[in-house]
């Protein structure tokens, strides 16, 4: 006849009080599992059971096929994963702490970054690639610039003959201005003058350097809040450096502006240095202060980039 070996049993309720001596072993009636105690905790120490799930809850980290580390707290190795919904859609979170944090997918090959989307160290959508995953290149830039709808006027009578650089702008980053790539620049603007304007001068700036200028031309007399519009396109001729050249031309113009050429009076090409960022900015000059109200605003800037 075989031998039992049985072990004290009790049931929870007095097993959740109960202190045993150090390594002694006892079977919960109520869960039937196994206590093991170590002479000072009541209720000792509840032994799981091979059925029960695990408890993944504040783990410090997790590897699948691989061995996470301190920065990848989840690592998997895998041929492909898959998120699915359990009945209706299914969503994708990235989130960072602060504006200049960053949030967004990197693509490697061999561990080195060769492509990158998300919120690249501030709130805008990025788009970035690299060679060597050490300079980095925007491609794609989302920003959204906000309408002036007051207090941006140049007025003839208070800065005749002085740049007025307009508060709209718009920041290209660094190294975005490679060989080849263009964008197109749209200003709307609202033109008010008396009864002999002065001539007007419209001015595109990267910084304090001008790469186009239109004018000097003579607006419509007497017209009030009139909407006008320019557009230009310049381009990169060379690759992003300290002194890179750039060349830019007038696309349109109102037709409430009578001038017979809207050419750059600016030789080209231009150089500037396209491996800092750049604010782009709308200017315009009064060539005197004219004879009444004459003053011009703008309340418009839209920048696209067309590669």
């Amino acid at each position: 006849m075989s031998v039992q070996v049985k072990s004290r049993r009790e049931t929870a309720s007095f097993l959740s009080t109960y202190v045993g001596a150090t390594g002694e072993l006892l079977v919960d009636t109520t869960s039937w599992r196994v206590q093991v105690h170590d002479g000072a905790t009541p209720g000792g120490h509840s032994l799981a059971l091979l059925s029960d799930p695990p408890n993944l809850q504040n783990v410090s980290g997790l590897g699948v096929n691989a061995s996470y580390d301190s920065i990848n707290r989840v690592v998997v190795k895998s041929p492909a994963l898959l998120f699915d919904h359990i009945g209706a859609g299914v969503q994708f979170k990235v989130n960072k702490n602060g504006v200049s944090d960053t949030a967004s997918l990197l693509y490697q090959t061999n561990y080195s970054g060769r492509a990158e989307a998300g919120l690249c160290g501030d709130d805008q959508f990025h788009l970035k690639t690299s060679a060597d995953g050490s300079a980095w290149v925007d491609g794609i830039v989302q920003r959204t610039l906000s309408v002036q709808n007051s207090g941006d006027l140049n007025d003839a009578s208070s800065g005749p003959g002085l740049d007025h650089d307009h508060s709209l702008s718009f920041v290209i980053p660094a190294n975005f201005l490679i060989n080849g790539r263009a964008l197109r620049l749209t200003a709307a603007m609202r033109l008010t003058t008396g009864s002999a304007p002065p001539t007007l001068v419209t001015k595109v700036k990267l910084g304090a350097t001008a790469i186009c200028a239109v004018g000097a031309v003579t607006p419509v007399a007497s017209v009030t809040n009139q909407q006008l519009a320019l557009s230009w396109i310049f381009q990169a001729i060379g690759a992003p450096s300290a002194s890179a050249p750039l060349e830019c031309a007038v696309l349109a113009a109102a037709a409430n502006v009578s001038a017979s050429s809207f050419q750059n009076t600016i030789a080209m090409p231009v150089t500037i240095a396209t491996n800092a960022a750049l604010p782009l900015k709308i200017s315009t000059l009064w060539g005197s202060a004219g004879t009444g109200v004459n003053q011009i605003k703008l309340s418009q800037l839209v920048v696209e980039a067309l590669n």
